[in-house]
């Protein structure tokens, strides 16, 4: 449903060119669930950013092929992209959702105004939409007119939710949704989005830190470390034969419920994305780094039915 090919992002700042998104690729099937997961500053974010054009303007370089249902996204013109594929086709659910209303604007019509703008459908209809989209988040319909300081962390983050929901998209992007929240409402939440995913047959990009909790909700797990997805395979294979080092330590740092295992941590610290190291970005924190690693950037390596891992122990 869903392609994308050597995409790139750099921001341009003062010391250089940040490379956020360094030649991403990766595909996801129609009603299935991809979970980008990465350290913090790993440009998880910027992804997102990437495939919404949600771009700020020190763009230094953004390229690439974002394909949907075979269509070059990147061919359109900015205004043709906002009009016929952001939220209508493509809608995202920002990192700090919380954060993200208007404290001094309710929420009804904040909710509502996608459809007033694009001028589909009256305000008695679209109020009638929200209304049953919040029944359905489990929201009480009062709620609609109260302010967003009324409301608790979790209720803001289901409002944000109907929000994205609110134009009908096919392909929900979610960045790090259950962020900043308790653990009965992170579980709240995560039932919500199976069910969202259940009824609507949702694909899901799914961007968290947290790679437990992606085990929940992903087909599909992309690691990503320093602006590259350095694995991409079936969550399946992955939670028990991970390839790739660093997914191996990422695994190995979360407790296991069904068998012993000693935690373990990962050395040293994310690298500049102003001046990655050369050759494999991961090689000054990996035990099995070699000279190769040191200099020679790793290939895809092709694992089978579209996974693949970037690694030399592979190459």
């Amino acid at each position: 449903m869903l392609c994308v090919r050597d995409l790139y992002l750099h921001y341009r700042t003062s010391r250089g060119a940040v490379r956020a998104v360094d030649g991403v690729t990766f595909s996801i099937q129609r009603g299935k669930t991809v979970a980008i997961v990465g350290e913090s500053g790993s440009g998880k974010s910027s992804l997102a950013r990437a495939i919404t054009r949600w771009l700020p303007r020190n763009v230094a370089l953004y390229s690439g092929t974002v394909s949907l249902e075979g269509e070059d996204l990147m061919k359109l013109s900015d205004e043709e992209f906002r009009r016929r594929i952001l939220w209508k086709k493509i809608a995202i659910v920002p990192q700090a959702a919380m954060n993200s209303l208007n404290p001094v604007i309710r929420v009804v019509d904040q909710v509502i105004e996608p459809l007033i703008i694009d001028g589909n459908i009256n305000k008695k209809k679209a109020v009638k939409l929200a209304i049953e989209l919040f029944k359905y988040v489990g929201l009480p319909v009062d709620f609609l007119y109260r302010y967003p300081f009324e409301l608790s962390g979790g209720m803001r983050q289901r409002v944000c939710t109907v929000m994205a929901l609110i134009s009908n998209p096919s392909i929900l992007i979610l960045d790090e949704p259950t962020s900043a929240l308790d653990v009965l409402t992170q579980a709240n939440i995560m039932n919500l989005l199976k069910k969202l995913k259940k009824d609507r047959n949702l694909t899901y990009i799914f961007i968290t830190h947290d790679i437990a909790l992606a085990s929940e909700l992903a087909d599909w797990v992309g690691i990503m470390y320093a602006g590259q997805l350095v694995e991409f395979s079936k969550a399946e294979r992955f939670y028990s034969e991970a390839k790739h080092p660093y997914a191996n330590l990422l695994l190995s740092s979360v407790p296991r419920l069904r068998k012993e295992s000693s935690l373990k941590s990962i050395a040293g610290s994310p690298p500049s994305l102003i001046e990655p190291p050369p050759g494999c970005r991961f090689h000054p924190r990996c035990p099995y780094a070699t000279d190769r690693c040191r200099t020679e950037e790793p290939p895809y390596v092709e694992l089978g039915n579209s996974e693949y891992v970037r690694c030399w122990l592979y190459g």
